[in-house]
């Protein structure tokens, strides 16, 4: 099996490229056109989406770009802009993108290419804003995509450190995934089984509401600090079309929701973006019932890949253990690429200003 390396005011422009048919357009859609664009596209994701930026960063601050190739829309990004007023200086913010693969395409590295050669001509010599991209990439080990960075004159920010995640393949048949499971986690799952656990879930707005409840409950439980703002999710939920809604599954015992997940997953990547367990699903053993169940379906729905999301075996190495176990042997623990930076103009002497941004 292959993994998942393997697999503002602007008018449209034309490249300075003589050899290479593609064109750009710069801020010429609405929300509609945007959305419908996001699905045309494997790598399509949450960050990306017009709800997301907009409720995050202000709807007045996003820019979008969009290269076709022979007239066909073959990439497109979000770009958040964020100036200092009255400096002339700023920063042009990209986080899980640039988009470069069409939906049912082969990987072209060559339309990557093409999009990092324009992201600066536009936002950092045009503009003069610091470009900062955190692409949704993983590398698999050629390193292939941070040359091709490089290459195109980006440097890496190396005083933000990488991420690490688990993936899983969800090209293997149930049987494959679930005899790949850790013992421990599978022995788990069996238990779980056993315990008369039922599970519901759709997109609605309400359901969103009851996983809200039990993602607070977790929080107070383990005096965590709120990694994810889940009031500003549930507005993005509201907030989303219909197509483009985090899909919210819960687990729940005797009609009682004990656990849930709430997983974006309309390109060919879901993540395994909001989970919770409640204190009454912890010795039920839900959350296996729920993830196992969440896969399943993924799988149904013709996801290829489930992201687990984040794994840090020092700091987290109970929730490392959880999300390594459930990849399992045929899962993959790599690195999310980024950040990368291109600068010029007054934005150069402020990179610190946004490293956290």
């Amino acid at each position: 099996m292959a993994n998942w390396a393997d697999v503002i005011g602007g008018k449209q422009q034309t490249m300075p490229y003589p050899l290479a048919p593609y064109t750009v357009e710069i801020d010429q859609m609405d929300r509609d056109r945007w959305n419908a664009i996001l699905q045309e596209f494997d790598d399509a994701n949450l960050l990306q989406t017009w709800s997301y930026s907009s409720v995050r960063w202000g709807p007045n601050n996003l820019s979008h770009l969009v290269l076709r190739h022979n007239g066909e829309i073959v990439s497109a990004v979000q770009v958040v802009i964020k100036t200092i007023p009255f400096l002339g200086a700023g920063l042009a913010y990209l986080k899980s993108g640039p988009l470069w693969q069409p939906r049912g395409t082969r990987k072209d590295l060559e339309i990557l290419r093409q999009m990092l050669r324009e992201l600066p001509r536009v936002y950092v010599i045009e503009r003069g804003l610091l470009l900062r991209i955190f692409p949704a990439d993983i590398e698999g080990g050629a390193a292939a995509l941070p040359a091709l960075f490089e290459e195109e004159g980006f440097q890496r920010d190396v005083k933000v450190p990488t991420c690490q995640t688990a993936v899983i393949d969800l090209s293997y048949s149930l049987e494959e995934l679930r005899g790949s499971l850790r013992p421990t986690w599978r022995r788990n799952l069996v238990l779980s089984e056993r315990n008369n656990l039922s599970i519901r879930h759709d997109t609605s707005t309400e359901l969103f509401d009851i996983f809200a409840t039990l993602y607070r409950e977790r929080l107070t439980r383990g005096r965590r600090v709120a990694t994810a703002s889940i009031d500003r999710f549930l507005e993005i939920q509201r907030d989303l079309p219909a197509a483009l809604k985090m899909q919210v599954m819960l687990c729940e015992f005797r009609g009682e929701p004990v656990a849930g997940a709430a997983v974006p997953c309309f390109g060919k990547t879901a993540l395994n973006l909001l989970s919770a367990t409640g204190e009454k699903g912890l010795n039920l053993r839900a959350s296996y019932f729920l993830q196992w169940r969440l896969l399943q379906w993924l799988k149904e729905q013709g996801c290829r890949f489930y992201d687990l999301d984040f794994i840090d075996p020092q700091n987290y190495p109970g929730i490392t253990q959880f999300k390594s176990g459930l990849a399992g042997r045929l899962g993959f623990t790599p690195e999310y690429l980024g950040p990368f930076e291109s600068c010029g103009g007054p934005s150069a002497a402020f990179p610190s200003m946004w490293a956290h941004a």
